[in-house]
């Protein structure tokens, strides 16, 4: 029996598909609102810009396409309370229009009121204000906590612990590493561990071989070998407004995990998956999720799904993967991306597959 590509079963899984998460998309193609879509609507405070395009569209991703930019407002993709959404048709397409509540100069709109996140503050901003993940050589890099004075193995609040370095920044949290994930189906060599924050200190004093830091928050024991890393600036670069926007088309990527170092995931808890920045995946970037699909093997007319043992070389076919859900990408990394989980049919596995919703994979393309 031919082995059909991997390329067939992801367009059959587009086309197929028994909902509406993995309709095949694309920029040329007519945007269709979702079915009871209304005509206006009057943001309310709590409400997010993921949450208003699952009014209109069934793929949320797409609101881009749908939202008419206003050049009255300085930010003209901010949204905010009490804003009036219209929407209209040009050429045969859908627009989304606002009209705000009051016409207010741009400094004044601004210190009015906060424009309304992407997705949920409470989700986003834990993951935005410190790291969660880190490239093996910077694990190898970074600086190691080594213990106090009084020799303890766990080390309490209000404690000063020292660590194996000169430094001068004076806020640093320290991280446990939890575990290590490794890319998959390409060339590149590439693995990161996920962390978890067990204290924020601050810098009491520094000499060319050893640092002190007084623990001015702990969630944890401290313990020897534990990461320290200066608090700093670069979450700045991140925001909690962002625009949904598709993945690059034909990537595919692997849920490597949880940051909770579970098995199973679901709605609103956040994956780890193996593509990033060097794969054009930005803060933003929205997948569909599906499961791989069965094995089968045999000849025509025995047909069966059991992998014959012993035997090298056996026929086989991957049926389409099956869809479960969608996640948009909040922080991404060099090598690898978290990623908020936004809808799933069924328990999202570690062995899940995220698919850009654009086109299908060239011949050839997987993500291992």
């Amino acid at each position: 029996m031919r082995k059909i590509t991997q390329s067939f079963f992801y367009f059959l899984l587009f086309l197929g598909g028994s909902c509406a998460v993995v309709a095949a998309t694309s920029s040329t193609s007519p945007l269709a609102l979702k079915e009871g879509a209304p005509n206006t609507y009057v943001v309310k405070k709590g409400d997010t810009l993921w949450d208003i395009s699952a009014l209109f569209l069934d793929s949320p991703w797409l609101w881009p396409r749908l939202w008419q930019v206003n050049a009255n407002i300085t930010n003209p993709h901010l949204i905010y309370p009490g804003d009036k959404l219209i929407l209209t048709w040009q050429n045969g397409q859908p627009l989304l229009s606002l009209k705000p509540m009051k016409k207010v100069s741009p400094h004044v709109r601004k210190m009015a009121k906060e424009a309304i996140s992407t997705l949920d503050d409470g989700l986003l901003l834990p993951y935005l204000r410190s790291d969660h993940l880190l490239a093996e050589q910077q694990t190898q890099q970074a600086l190691r906590v080594l213990g106090t004075s009084e020799g303890r193995k766990f080390l309490s609040a209000n404690e000063r612990i020292y660590i194996d370095g000169q430094v001068s920044h004076h806020d640093w949290a320290i991280y446990r590493l939890v575990e290590k994930y490794q890319r998959s189906g390409d060339d590149v060599q590439a693995s990161a561990y996920s962390l978890r924050l067990v204290a924020r200190t601050q810098l009491k004093e520094s000499n060319e071989n050893v640092s002190a830091l007084q623990v001015v928050k702990q969630y944890q024991e401290v313990q020897q070998n534990d990461i320290a890393l200066p608090i700093n600036q670069e979450t700045l670069t991140l925001s909690t407004v962002f625009q949904p926007t598709p993945a690059p088309a034909g990537l595919v990527a692997n849920i490597k995990g949880s940051m909770e170092s579970l098995n199973f995931m679901a709605v609103n808890q956040v994956v780890i998956i193996d593509r990033g920045l060097d794969d054009g995946v930005i803060q933003g970037s929205s997948f569909n999720l599906a499961k791989p699909g069965a094995e089968v093997y045999g000849e025509k007319g025995e047909y069966h799904y059991k992998k014959p043992l012993g035997v090298n070389g056996f026929q086989s076919a991957a049926l389409p993967p099956v869809a479960i859900g969608q996640m948009v990408v909040i922080r991404p990394y060099a090598k690898f991306s978290l990623a908020l989980i936004t809808q799933s049919l069924e328990p999202i596995r570690v062995d899940s597959l995220a698919i850009s919703p654009m086109a299908p994979p060239r011949q050839g393309d997987t993500a291992g």
